[in-house]
């Protein structure tokens, strides 16, 4: 009856981090430049053509991501109408479901667990970059729950084999191929080499043959959709998403080129605040890894390692073994029994040294002449800074009575630490909405007004401004004045840095907003003349 008590207790603490995260984000933060407005574009466009095999960026067809997290978009406007809100709880719902599959993988490898399998959970929500990717509108939390759907049946056939399991693995890798494409494939036969290595049943030549049908019918449920959407779609679309997008992708990596040692460099930040956490190091040392352990540690690292040769890198791409690492962290706590006193100072170190560092950034900026694009909160930095100086002395001073409570007391600081990441740059954060910049172009293309778009478009204004026509993307004055020709009406939108407004003729602006440290400027396209045009830069 306790550890009953203890499982829903604890299961109501993490869902109710991720929960609040969630809300944050919603609060402070209005749909993110570029990827967030860039995908809820992309679903705003197929919704107003009606396109909803061939998804849609800026009047062309949209060959980087498959449609499922569009397809949530549209279900979701479907019961609440369209609106910029709902939607954003939709990637908080898969982490949630990420958090009961935690659950469920960890009593899978270690049946006779059930506390741990309960404190597994909030490991997992206390993980500060999980929680926090629980309120963006990204691919990362809806793929990892579906990686961890297809690590524990995976799981369940090297145990005790059924068509049920076989059948959940095609689910989790088409799904997880509609959602973020074939990379699913890196995070699942990873695992599944491990587990059949370590796996204690003999293996044979039948389970092979039933996992290789699972992915094969994994295959077939992505194909449903990728068959009639590269008909639809044409012969660029249909090379695109079938030979173009992986290879061009594995080709192109150099646009977030890191160098092979990021992750590692990063794994205290990613991993935070467990990464933080000494108990866990002192049982590292003395605890005997059973097969299941074998299993999770050589999946995290060898999916790690791979990631690591990518030249292209960022934090996203390793989300389900961030999240996966809850579980190696808690059988290693529960594995040994630890003489030390329970308490998590150095986490309480780390909050201490970030809210000295935040109540003193206003007054050290100045100071430095960094370029600060938006006005300074000095109250909300020294607030934010007084609540983590508070929160990492409670964490110095208390000893706590059981390993429960420590875990669930850190997991619970990971709410304050995205709070007080938030709080001191509210101003910033409302520079980023671009609604009522949208909106005008929208009034604009309603008086059938063209409107062109300087360099590369993102597609940032037109889910922003419901826009039903896209924007005519010019990347040179020839290509303006040729416009202007057809019609001298036209509108164009370009972007200057803000230290250079000064030097811009603000009389010919129309409608401006903050872009990225800089300004989005909507002018006559014909008056674009009247611009320094070393002034006008590309977004």
């Amino acid at each position: 009856m306790k550890q009953h008590q203890t499982t829903r207790q604890n299961a109501l603490i993490a869902f109710g981090i991720i929960l609040f995260v969630t809300i944050i984000g919603i609060y402070f933060r209005p749909i993110m430049i570029i990827d967030e407005t860039r995908y809820v574009s992309v679903a705003w466009e197929m919704w107003d053509k009606g396109s909803f095999l061939v998804p849609f960026i800026n009047g062309e067809p949209y060959h980087h991501k498959p449609p499922l997290l569009f397809w949530l978009f549209h279900l979701d406007w479907l019961i609440f109408g369209v609106n910029d809100v709902s939607i954003r709880l939709i990637p908080m719902l898969f982490g949630l479901g990420t958090l009961a599959m935690i659950y469920k993988l960890y009593l899978a490898l270690w049946q006779d667990d059930r506390e741990g399998a309960a404190q597994s959970i909030l490991v997992a929500s206390g993980i500060v970059i999980f929680a926090f990717y629980n309120s963006l509108i990204m691919f990362d939390v809806i793929l990892s729950f579906f990686v961890l759907l297809g690590v524990y049946h995976i799981i369940k056939v090297t145990q005790s084999p059924s068509r049920y399991h076989f059948i959940m693995i095609a689910v989790a890798f088409g799904l997880g191929v509609l959602t973020k494409g074939p990379v699913i494939l890196v995070h699942l036969l990873t695992f599944m080499v491990f587990a059949l290595y370590f796996m204690e049943k003999r293996r044979s030549k039948e389970l092979y043959l039933k996992l290789s049908l699972s992915f094969l019918g994994g295959v077939m449920i992505a194909l449903a959709w990728a068959i009639p959407a590269g008909i639809v779609g044409g012969e660029a679309y249909r090379y695109a998403i079938f030979f173009g997008q992986t290879a061009n992708r594995m080709v192109n990596s150099f646009a977030h080129y890191r160098p092979l040692w990021w992750y590692l460099m990063l794994l205290p930040l990613l991993l935070f605040p467990w990464s933080l956490y000494k108990p866990f190091y002192t049982s590292i040392k003395a605890v005997v890894f059973d097969s299941s352990l074998k299993i999770m540690t050589g999946w995290l690292l060898a999916t790690l390692f791979f990631f690591s040769l990518i030249s292209g890198k960022q934090v996203h791409y390793v989300m389900p073994e961030i999240v996966a690492f809850s579980l190696l962290f808690t059988r290693v706590l529960r594995s040994t029994t630890s003489t030390e006193t329970l308490s998590a100072k150095l986490i309480g170190f780390s909050y201490l040294l970030y809210g000295i560092a935040l109540a003193a950034l206003p007054f050290v900026l100045p100071v430095t002449k960094a370029k600060i694009t938006f006005e300074l909160d000095i109250l909300a930095f020294l607030i934010s800074g007084v609540v983590m100086v508070l929160a990492g002395i409670y964490f110095i001073r208390t000893k706590f009575t059981s390993q429960n409570r420590v875990i669930a007391s850190v997991a619970l600081g990971s709410i304050l630490v995205v709070f007080v990441t938030h709080l001191p740059i509210h101003n910033f954060l409302a520079q980023q909405d671009i609604s009522g910049f949208a909106h005008s172009i929208a009034q604009l293309q309603e008086k059938e007004t063209p409107v062109l778009h300087y360099g590369k478009y993102h597609n940032q204004y037109q889910f922003a401004g419901r826009l039903h026509h896209p924007l005519v993307v010019v990347h040179d004055e020839k290509e303006i004045n040729a416009y202007v020709e057809k019609d001298p009406e036209a509108m164009i939108v370009v972007y200057v840095k803000q230290k250079n407004m000064q030097r811009v003729n603000q009389a010919l602006i129309v409608e401006k907003t903050g872009f990225k440290g800089r300004y989005a400027l909507l002018i006559k396209a014909k008056e674009y003349q009247a611009f320094y045009h070393s002034e006008v830069t590309k977004p």
